[in-house]
């Protein structure tokens, strides 16, 4: 029984020796076996790998950096990152509250609402898996999943599941009516409320020049949103939205850009009188700029249309695609809005950075929709000022002043502050 225990033991010895010496090398397999995964403890071994994982991370502040983590296959050719970040945020609203944990002006609560606010938030907090390599025909290819915990009851919300090659991007991602890069740094995950941003299913057709130019066309899955009444109703979408952009990179680099883009989006609602479907076309133009001069960075973007009020952030909590035309019951009508941001971003060196954003969004009446809807939303303005603290390569502190205004119909106006603490962790 004792000689038996022993070679048990020598043989667990031999195994351990065997994997930690493997767990350092290329294991050699021959070409005809089956594919396996292998786990390296340094980069070398796969340079190209790491090298698309950063050159395809995602320039939005509120997305997780590079994984820490990668799983290599044994030719070096592909890699499946793992990683993500934990927030803790702080939130203190004062001289009046909003309803939202994000800090919407259309959410500025109104009447008797509370003077000031405390709570606590972790449902920023993102997971991904990434799959990158490169083949001959379809250039660098990435495969996408990721979500955080903002879903009902903390629950766990898909927030992108993608694949993406050099011409190529088909899945669920943030939409392409919006310049991702130039989206101003905040602690708050709404942003400026002047500002594009909405996800959406899509097939993105992207191609890019020498020279720096590059452009795309897609078809998006419709997702609308309506001010709805006994006489009218939202029905099943009969049309994809259709976004088209080009951008230039000044100096063929992203950092310096100019980007415009369009989008139609065709808005099927029913006539509850008649029982008749309708449509609405919609449209969206933008400008967007991105200039980094040194250690100072500009940011901006201007958008205006009919029918995109759930594209733009602040006004899709409201929701305002269509809504009922008070002269013509049974029929719908579009509101034109129109809306901006300009922000400045300033790294003092790598540990420290620091910006500021102004934003405004305005709903315009049209036919006596706001005599018909005075306590509706017709405006908002946002300004954030903050500080960054990169403690560590993955370990940020931040802090944040938010002020926002909202003016309904009637003209009356309402304000909020927010005071924003961050502690984030990427790995």
């Amino acid at each position: 029984m004792k000689k038996i225990s022993k070679t048990i033991f020598m043989s667990g010895l031999m195994l351990a020796a065997v994997m930690s010496v493997n767990a350092q090398r290329w294991i050699q397999i021959p070409d005809d076996a089956v594919p396996v995964i292998c786990i390296s403890e340094t980069v070398n071994e796969a340079p190209d790998v790491v090298e698309i994982f950063q050159n395809t991370q995602s320039p939005y502040h509120h997305d997780p950096r590079a994984p820490r983590f990668v799983l290599v296959d044994q030719d070096g050719k592909w890699g499946l990152g793992i990683g993500g970040y934990l927030q803790t945020k702080i939130e203190y609203d004062f001289d009046r509250a909003v309803d939202n944990v994000d800090f919407l002006p259309s959410a500025i609560q109104r009447g008797g609402a509370p003077s000031s606010q405390y709570r606590m938030d972790m449902t920023n907090s993102s997971l991904f898996l990434k799959l990158v390599g490169t083949n001959r025909l379809l250039g660098d290819f990435m495969v996408y999943t990721s979500g955080n915990w903002r879903g009902d009851g903390l629950g766990f919300q898909l927030r992108n599941a993608y694949m993406s090659t050099k011409y190529l991007k088909i899945g669920y991602t943030t939409g392409a009516f919006m310049d991702i890069a130039a989206v101003p740094v905040t602690i708050d995950y709404g942003g400026p409320c002047g500002m594009t941003f909405y996800r959406s299913t899509q097939v993105l057709f992207k191609y890019a020049f020498d020279f720096g130019l590059s452009m795309g066309v897609g078809v998006e899955a419709p997702e609308v949103m309506a001010v709805e009444n006994e006489n009218i109703s939202l029905g099943a979408q009969r049309a994809p939205a259709i976004p088209v952009y080009v951008q230039y990179n000044l100096g063929g680099w992203s950092g310096n850009h100019i980007r415009l883009g369009a989008i139609m989006r065709d808005i099927s609602y029913t006539d509850n009188i008649t029982g008749s479907d309708n449509d609405k076309v919609g449209w969206g133009a933008q400008a967007s700029l991105l200039a980094t001069l040194g250690k100072l960075q500009l940011k901006g973007q201007f958008t205006i249309g009919e029918g995109i009020g759930s594209l733009v952030n602040n006004i899709s909590n409201v929701g305002v695609d269509v809504v009922p035309d008070p002269n013509s019951p049974g029929k719908a009508m579009m509101l034109r809005s129109e809306a901006w941001y300009a922000g400045v971003q300033y790294n003092f060196n790598s540990k420290f950075f620091a910006s500021a954003t102004y934003s405004q969004t305005v709903l315009h009446s049209r036919v006596g929709y706001g005599d018909a809807n005075p306590k509706s939303y017709r405006k908002g303005q946002y300004v954030a000022a903050n500080l960054f603290y990169n403690m560590t390569q993955n370990m940020q502190f931040g802090i944040e002043y938010l002020h926002g205004w909202r003016m309904d119909f009637d003209n009356k106006t309402y304000n909020a502050n927010r005071i924003n603490l961050s502690a984030r962790y990427d790995f």
